[in-house]
């Protein structure tokens, strides 16, 4: 059997005629993203840049995203930050980590890392970023796993997904990243997609998602170890997300499987991606675990 993951691609328009660059400020922080449609902002690297007045640089905030309105970046740039942040989203719906391993939208992961290695490694005017002052942000996986739980085996396919997605990371800190940022895969198996496919699916999806995140956390933690230089911090978004589906009143949210495009009344915009409101919850208790990354 297999499964149409429901993924979204932002439209992305290159603008030739951008603001100026971003300049440095005192205490900016440069945060590079990367993923898929839970990150996606359709950002385009030719476009208009993040500068102090217009942090999230091209499209407007609030738009290219899956979630009815902001989602966690837009949030972390323009809200939660305790100073000036500066974002440079990298992400496309529907990306996987590596399309040779796992195939899904052709701007993966791989592709991503090299969108920042040609417009930004070289610390443009643009982006003028340094290995204190830049955040490299990870979420990836939700497809990952979505495409690859019923037509692989997880003990011999998911260290595939993890070496290569720590090959990235590694390219990353060639370039001068030291400040990490990764994301786990939240529970997608309790999505309304996910459970109209019945409880066998459900449970054999959550199986391979706990096995992708534990490995995801051994990498980091490895990663830690063998670069003394560098600050890593794993969110645990599937933990948060269970929270919010346990206990969804708590939360502002009428149950747990509800979906409306508003953004607002429900935790899910559609039945695969959670809502602009979910995002903002998520950001704000991201931030208990940002400090050493420095901006929150």
């Amino acid at each position: 059997m297999k499964f149409q993951i429901p993924w979204l691609m932002a439209t992305t328009v290159s603008m030739a005629a951008a603001r100026p660059w971003a300049r440095a400020v005192s205490n900016t922080t440069y945060f590079f993203s990367f993923g898929n449609s839970y990150t996606q902002t359709g950002f385009s690297a030719t476009g208009e840049q993040p500068s102090a007045s217009n942090p999230m640089g091209n499209p407007a905030l609030g738009t290219g995203t899956t979630t009815g309105g902001t989602n966690w970046v837009g949030f972390l740039t323009t809200k939660e930050n305790a100073s000036l942040v500066l974002d440079y989203n990298l992400a496309v719906g529907g990306a996987t980590i590596d399309n040779t391993l796992m195939e899904g939208y052709p701007d993966d992961l791989v592709s991503q890392v090299g969108v920042f290695q040609d417009n930004y490694a070289s610390k443009p005017e643009s982006a003028p970023w340094t290995s204190t002052n830049a955040v490299f942000g990870i979420w990836i996986g939700v497809n990952d796993v979505g495409n690859a739980f019923w037509q692989t085996e997880a003990d011999t396919f998911i260290p595939q997904l993890i070496s290569r997605l720590g090959s990235l990371v590694q390219d990353l800190y060639t370039a001068g990243a030291r400040k990490f940022l990764l994301l786990n895969v939240p529970p997608t198996s309790r999505s309304p997609f996910f459970l109209d496919q019945g409880d066998a699916t459900v449970q054999q999806h959550a199986t391979y998602l706990a096995a992708y995140n534990e490995q995801l956390t051994s990498m980091v933690k490895n990663f830690q170890s063998n670069h003394a230089d560098v600050t890593t911090v794993v969110y645990d978004s599937w933990s948060f997300m269970t929270k919010v589906l346990d206990d969804p009143t708590t939360y502002g949210f009428q149950d747990a499987t509800c979906i409306n495009e508003d953004g607002t009344s429900c935790v899910w915009w559609n039945n695969y991606h959670p809502s602009e409101k979910y995002h903002e919850l998520q950001a704000d208790d991201m931030k208990s675990v940002l400090a050493p990354l420095g901006a929150w």
